[in-house]
């Protein structure tokens, strides 16, 4: 009977998307995947690296699970034309709402082009996203935004340039559907804002044919705008959500008269963005590159007076199986900010002073359900006990380390360590420096014998003055496989 009801589905779908626009015969392939998370520890949180960069799904409560289950179909990438879509569903405790709907999301494809509408997880653009600490603009710390995307979402060969440069780039907006959980976590005399928009645009060029060199070159910005905003006085701001203020985010412009007084005086919304750079060179069967993002979060930022921060890294990959596959080394500094003071020039005093960026920060923040949807080395929102809906802790220089491989046939290991010295912000520094240490060793298991499923265990800890101590067990059973084939 299920497959009976599969095989109907599958045709009607089919029906949508005509076969004469098909380049060649599609294989029709829906698969599954479950799993069961549960982490059990003692401290005032769970452990940075279980809970970090896992598209926020694991709370920072010590003791918490998942019941999570999706249902995919994968874009054909050989396909002129193709399509595909997921429905995934989580139950778990401790964590912001019992029951929620993480991925539900349509794929579709034609020749180069892409369109996805819906709630998707997504990780760093060029950043290793088993290894690396992530994305300054966007790590996959958070939970996914709904959101409707088109662009060219795999590198494609530019006309003219003989194979020589490929290019890759998207735009999207969407909406925060953290709300209530804004609402219910809020306490006063703070500011917050809710039913915020999303908005994302990224271009990146790849210079690479036949040589073992490759380098590239791109830019990602974000940003948040719209929503109500609730000042810790009583009053509320409906910011603007019209096809203007849409524009002026795409081309950051001033807002007008019905916008924050901040929007007002700078850029309509809260602006996120990095220059990226990569390097590398390939061989058979293993390839290093070296990577760095420059960050910024205003004019200033764009225009390097803050250099010095950014993400530098270096990466190692080998194919097939051995001791080590994958080893990443990284610096992250958020330190400079472009210096400690901004004053916007009037007619009293009629100087532009452009600095203290308050990274994530503005009255939108950069977060999403709590957690910041960039790096997790600047501290997410949800670690605040006390209903502060922005960043504490944005001042953070950290140095990590990620590598991976595999014990056996079998068995596979990956490792995080990371230590990081933390200021706080320009306007509200700590009274003393406040260091970190967070460490992750996990083994997964998957039997030959038994495909499709597979056993992971895992030990986190922190240790320091800015998380205090905490450990963390984690075990996880995963199952996935084929539902239809045809």
């Amino acid at each position: 009977m299920k497959s009976k009801i599969f095989v109907i589905i599958s045709f009607l779908l089919s029906g949508l998307f005509p076969e004469r626009l098909h380049a060649q015969k599609s294989n029709f392939e829906l698969r599954y995947e479950t799993e069961i998370n549960v982490i059990s520890g003692n401290g005032d949180f769970t452990p940075f690296w279980l809970s970090a960069n896992r598209q926020g799904m694991v709370s920072l409560s010590p003791n918490n699970g998942y019941l999570r289950a999706g249902v995919y179909k994968d874009v054909n990438r050989e396909d002129r034309f193709s399509y595909g879509f997921g429905v995934d569903i989580a139950g778990a405790y401790e964590q912001s709402a019992p029951f929620y709907i993480q991925q539900a999301y349509v794929d579709l494809k034609y020749r180069s082009l892409g369109l996805m509408a819906g709630s998707k997880e997504y990780t760093s653009l060029l950043e290793n996203a088993e290894l690396s600490s992530g994305s300054m603009v966007w790590s996959g710390d958070a939970r996914p935004v709904p959101q409707i995307l088109v662009g060219i979402p795999r590198f494609t060969n530019v006309p003219g340039t003989n194979g020589w440069m490929q290019v890759k780039g998207e735009v999207s907006y969407g909406i925060s559907t953290d709300a209530n959980y804004q609402r219910d976590r809020y306490k006063k005399p703070f500011s917050y804002a809710r039913n915020i928009l999303f908005h994302r645009k990224n271009l990146i060029l790849k210079f690479e044919k036949d040589a073992p060199f490759y380098g590239i070159v791109g830019i990602d910005m974000a940003a948040h705008f719209g929503g109500d905003v609730y000042y810790s006085n009583g009053s509320v701001v409906h910011c603007p959500t019209d096809l203007e203020s849409f524009l002026k985010v795409f081309v950051p412009m001033s807002g007008g008269s019905n916008s924050t007084w901040s929007d007002q005086v700078n850029i309509l919304g809260n602006h996120v963005g990095s220059y990226l750079m990569e390097f590398g060179y390939k061989r058979d069967d293993w390839r290093v590159k070296i990577y760095k993002e420059h960050y910024f979060d205003d004019h200033s930022g764009m225009i390097f007076k803050n250099w010095q921060d950014g993400l530098w890294g270096v990466e190692f990959n080998r194919s097939g199986r051995s001791w080590l596959t994958g080893a990443v080394f990284e610096c992250m500094n958020s330190t400079d900010q472009s210096g400690p003071i901004l004053w916007n020039k009037n007619e009293t005093i009629p100087i532009q002073v452009s600095g203290a960026d308050d990274y994530y920060n503005n009255i939108y923040g950069w977060a999403h359900w709590g957690m910041t949807q960039g790096t997790p080395f600047i501290t997410s929102p949800d670690y605040n006990a006390d209903g502060y809906m922005s960043v504490r802790n944005s001042r953070v220089r950290a140095f990590h380390v990620g590598l991976k491989g595999c014990i056996s046939n079998e068995f596979e290991y990956r490792f995080l360590s990371s230590y990081s010295k933390n200021w706080g912000t320009l306007y509200l520094p700590f009274f003393k420096i406040k260091d970190n240490y967070s460490g992750l060793l996990e083994l997964k298991y998957a039997p030959r014998k038994y495909a499709g499923w597979s056993f992971g265990a895992a030990l986190g800890v922190d240790t320091g003055s800015l998380l205090g101590d905490n450990w963390g067990l984690q075990f996880s059973v995963k199952k996935s496989g084929i539902i239809l084939k045809r």
